[in-house]
């Protein structure tokens, strides 16, 4: 069939025939044509993605306490792991506390290391040599022996003697390793072993151990009062 010769026949207006000769014209229009359907199509794509990112969403939310759930219960179900050593225990102690003191004694602007916060206390730095001085008091005691740097008498080291930030780190890192190699040597016979304490007397080399870590810990609260009054944050607590 001709279609020239058909179109002619039935008198098709001209613009229609140049529509149907250039399909590049005709896509436009038939686009303008069915905008509404397309953007009817358009939106139910949206809106199923949205769906469908929602089902996976709730799926997930459904899923993961699901399995942590399992997980506890298959932990809960199987026998407890058995205890450490009391000195092991004892040893995880001192290093937890001591590793502490230590981050901070790195972690603090030199600049303020005499800051202090009320006049009649300890500066940052003085804390520091306070805690680890009193370790080394106690080491001594449970060791019998000299270990450790002579900082003079007492367990109140001067300033002047460990002058800078390096300085009051290696002390307080010295202190930290030498109790964690007593403790070590010992082991949980050197628990049972008394040694003479405060006020004269004779305590389990454990209770001498189990105070000066609770000293350490009251002396790393102090400190972080020393970090917040700066508007700084303790290293332990940024993790």
């Amino acid at each position: 069939m001709n279609t020239n010769t058909d179109l002619r026949s039935k008198k098709v207006p001209t613009r229609h025939l140049a529509l149907a000769r250039s399909p590049a014209l005709v896509a436009p229009r038939l686009l303008s044509a069915h905008r509404p359907l397309v953007r009817a199509l358009s939106f139910t794509i949206k809106r199923g993605a949205k769906q469908i990112g929602l089902a996976l969403l709730i799926l997930i939310l459904l899923v993961v306490p699901g399995i942590n759930l399992y997980s506890q219960a298959q932990t809960q179900n199987q026998p407890p792991s058995p205890a450490r050593s009391r000195s092991e225990e004892m040893l995880d102690r001192w290093n937890d506390i001591g590793k502490k003191l230590v981050a901070m004694a790195q972690d603090f602007p030199e600049d303020k290391y005499d800051f202090k916060v009320q006049k009649d206390q300890r500066t940052f730095a003085e804390n520091l040599l306070h805690a680890a001085a009193l370790d080394f008091v106690l080491i001594r005691l449970v060791s019998g022996s000299k270990i450790g740097p002579d900082f003079g008498e007492g367990d109140n080291p001067s300033r002047n003697a460990f002058k800078t930030k390096a300085d009051v780190v290696k002390f307080v890192q010295e202190a930290v390793a030498d109790g964690a190699q007593v403790i070590q040597q010992q082991g949980d016979a050197g628990l049972d072993k008394t040694s003479k304490f405060f006020g004269n007397r004779l305590a389990h080399n454990s209770t001498i151990w189990t105070f000066t870590i609770e000293h350490s810990g009251e002396h790393y609260g102090q400190l972080v009062v020393y970090y917040r009054a700066n508007n700084l944050v303790p290293p332990d607590s940024r993790r």
